[in-house]
């Protein structure tokens, strides 16, 4: 019984907890020392391996250029394409413009051929004064507004002013007469109005002032008048 007592007391303490941590001043493993080297060593290799993969001036400076003159080509292909569809757009433009004055190009051919012909004055008139309103539809079927001018107040901005001249109907400053029709296009004036400006109502002559030689005064001297009657 001893025995035994004592062969269980011997492999008690023989056993040594697995918690047990290793004291102050006891050595470290060979495998832990090793494991520590490699973390130590991986962050170096990480750094290396990233200073690889940038790139170097020479290559971002070749990158920069490339991009440089890819863009500078998109530019270029840019402006051709807006320049040829301005081309188009101004051709269009034109070409609907003469074909809504084709038919007033009828009209007057017309007229002409009928003037030399044409004994009657009142038909031929008749005929001119249609192709004006044709003319007047086709100006207002392009969006182009005729600017009114008799009896407006001048206005430097759509009038022109060649001359001034009285009139007692039409105040100073307002359009007398109109030489030339002016016109604009969606705000944007075309000619401006060539327009004569009244200055009002015409000031009466002035009254001629009398000489002072004419009258003798009253107030002379009788030696003056006696004077006056011997040299007569």
């Amino acid at each position: 019984m001893e025995e035994d007592k004592e062969v269980k007391v011997a492999s008690e303490e023989s056993v040594v907890p697995e918690e047990e941590k290793p004291q102050a001043g006891e050595s470290v493993a060979p495998e832990e020392e090793k494991a520590q080297g490699e973390e130590s060593v991986a962050p170096e290799e990480e750094k290396a391996q990233s200073q690889e993969k940038q790139p170097s001036l020479e290559e971002q400076l070749e990158e920069m250029k490339g991009n440089y003159l890819r863009s500078l080509a998109e530019l270029e292909n840019y402006r051709k394409r807006m320049a040829r569809e301005m081309n188009e757009v101004r051709e269009s433009t034109r070409h609907r413009t003469i074909s809504e004055l084709l038919g007033i190009y009828d009209l007057l051919q017309m007229a002409v051929d009928s003037a030399k012909t044409a004994q009657d004055v009142a038909s031929l008139r008749q005929g001119v004064e249609m192709t004006f309103g044709e003319l007047k539809r086709t100006l207002s079927g392009l969006g182009v507004e005729a600017v009114e001018a008799l009896g407006q107040v001048f206005d430097p901005a759509c009038h022109q002013a060649v001359g001034m001249e009285a009139s007692a109907q039409v105040p100073e400053g307002n359009v007398l007469r109109q030489w030339k029709p002016g016109f604009r296009i969606g705000g944007k004036l075309v000619r401006p109005a060539v327009v004569i400006v009244s200055k009002g109502p015409e000031a009466p002559p002035a009254e001629e002032e009398k000489s002072s030689g004419d009258e003798a005064p009253s107030d002379l001297s009788e030696e003056a008048r006696a004077s006056e009657t011997e040299e007569k």
